[in-house]
């Protein structure tokens, strides 16, 4: 034979040697017990019985009970009452019955089952667990509780030691002293103190209440993500949206796409594709294609469109303010309104609309510096315009009813202007009818104040305060474009329609 294939051979040899003594599994060590009973026979092979005080090893793992069968053959073991595994000086595990396998190192632990870690405590009926991976799973109901009195249940559960996981499934409910989690699977890191829930999910506080089916949540920094049909609900507000986050320290939630907030309490809904509220300054916005729809009464709703709407609290006594910001839009049956801005204020239901703002009524046109508006009831009760204030109707063609001054006062009668009274610098351009169709001529008056009574949208009285400069024309003797008042714009296709706006043809579809 030659040098190199005896070498070859040998080389062989070592590594058979080798494998042999790796596959060698360490061996269930008796340490102590009572009474010991050698040498029977099983179907499992060569049995030794142990009674009292009975205490095992393998490797850094400790076993005690009150009496054991050890199939030393297999290297098995049966243990009963007061069964107690201690693993790597951290996991403990005591149970009433124990099935082991010593070459696998895998427990089946039955009846009164605990197992505890430096940060939990588990408690079933029957856990298995994996010593050589540390890793345990129960299917018949388990209970934790960890050092912040969180207790977590569910039917089925996975925990993972080396890697700080737990994973539950079915019926997992989480009771915390601030917070109660309800959900279908739950995954849960005691390092990172991060959980993960997947399926419906319900969770309740004190104030809130949320809905989702995905997300997470971490209790050191009190943030939380939650998707798919995500809703939100807290005291009198109800949000809807695919995605919510909260950061619980700054009390700052934000919602994402398809966003849909309802304020009960003003009766008032905020749609948009992103939303923020701020519980420390009690102020939240809707922006990316909002719009707001105001219950005004059980017959009508008011629509507002802007850039971006907010709901707002200064403090607990105050009741919330509304504002929009930016080519602000107002749709209702009987009114519609565009500004720049509006400030709706709850306290005494004024809604003021900034910055050439012009409000439509019926056949009216309302326009000045700046408009308040007076809701009672969830109705238009009256109007107040501040500086270049303006009034008008049309006729018929191109003849208007106007009326100008610095400032005016009016009031309605079904969205329908009853009264207008002018302050200061008044003008006014009105046709004068003989009777209901009829048109006798168009009076141009100056005079500093006024004031106009209208019945069934006719004119049917007028009270000059201050002495008038009065003219009656024939109604054909001046040409329309020559009865003006100046600044006198028409600005019907300004006027918002219902149809023109994708968003509430859409909300009118839905509902």
């Amino acid at each position: 034979m030659s040098y190199f294939k005896i070498i070859w051979i040998q080389l062989l040899l070592n590594l058979l040697v080798l494998n042999v003594f790796g596959q060698q599994k360490s061996r269930v060590e008796i340490i102590f017990a009572k009474t010991l009973e050698g040498n029977t026979k099983s179907v499992y092979g060569s049995l030794t019985k142990l009674i009292g005080n009975v205490q095992l090893k393998q490797g850094s793992t400790l076993m005690f009970c009150d009496s054991a069968l050890l199939y030393d053959d297999s290297n098995k073991l049966e243990a009963f009452s007061n069964v107690k595994i201690i693993s790597n000086d951290t996991i403990t595990i005591t149970g009433e019955y124990l099935r082991y396998n010593g070459n696998e190192k895998k427990a089946h632990i039955e009846k009164n089952v605990v197992l505890t870690d430096p940060s939990i405590t588990l408690t079933t009926q029957q856990l298995d667990y994996d010593l050589s991976q540390s890793y345990g799973y129960y299917a018949q109901e388990g209970t934790i509780v960890n050092k912040q009195q969180t207790t977590l249940n569910s039917q089925m559960g996975y925990y993972y030691a080396h890697l700080k996981e737990f994973f539950f499934k079915k019926k997992v409910s989480v009771i915390n002293p601030d917070y109660t989690m309800y959900c279908d699977t739950l995954m849960y890191n005691t390092f990172t103190k991060i959980s993960y829930f997947y399926g419906p999910t319900t969770i309740l506080s004190k104030t809130d209440k949320i809905i989702c089916e995905n997300g997470w949540y971490n209790t050191n920094k009190e943030q939380a993500q939650f998707s798919k049909n995500a809703i939100l609900i807290s005291e009198k507000k109800v949000l809807k949206a695919d995605s919510l986050y909260y950061d619980g320290k700054l009390k700052l939630g934000r919602a994402f796409r398809n966003v849909d907030l309802y304020d009960s309490a003003q009766d008032i809904r905020l749609i948009g594709d992103f939303g923020e509220n701020n519980g420390k300054t009690k102020r939240s916005f809707v922006t990316q294609n909002p719009y707001a729809i105001k219950l005004m009464d059980k017959k009508d709703s008011m629509f507002l469109y802007a850039d971006t709407l907010y709901l707002y609290q200064r403090d607990k006594k105050q009741k919330q303010h509304f504002e929009a910001y930016h080519s602000a839009k107002i749709f209702k049956n009987d009114m519609q309104a565009i500004c720049d801005s509006l400030v709706y204020m709850q306290d005494d239901s004024i809604l003021w609309l900034f910055k050439s703002p012009i409000m439509w009524t019926g056949e009216n046109q309302i326009s000045a510096d700046t408009i308040k508006f007076f809701i009672n009831n969830s109705k238009l009760d009256s109007f107040y315009l501040l500086n270049n204030s303006f009034t008008a109707s049309k006729v018929k063609g191109q003849h208007f009813n106007q009326v100008k001054g610095r400032n005016m006062r009016g009031y309605f009668d079904s969205s329908n202007i009853k009264y207008i009274r002018v302050f200061g610098n008044g003008q006014s351009i009105y046709y004068a009818k003989e009777d209901s169709i009829n048109y006798v001529g168009v009076n141009v008056i100056d005079c500093s104040e006024m004031e106009f009574y209208f019945i069934n949208k006719v004119l049917s009285k007028t009270v000059f305060i201050t002495k008038p400069d009065a003219t009656m024309y024939p109604l054909d003797e001046q040409k329309p474009e020559m009865l003006r008042l100046k600044g006198f714009k028409w600005h019907d296709k300004l006027r918002p329609k219902r149809l023109n706006n994708k968003q509430l043809s859409k909300f009118y579809n839905k509902n």
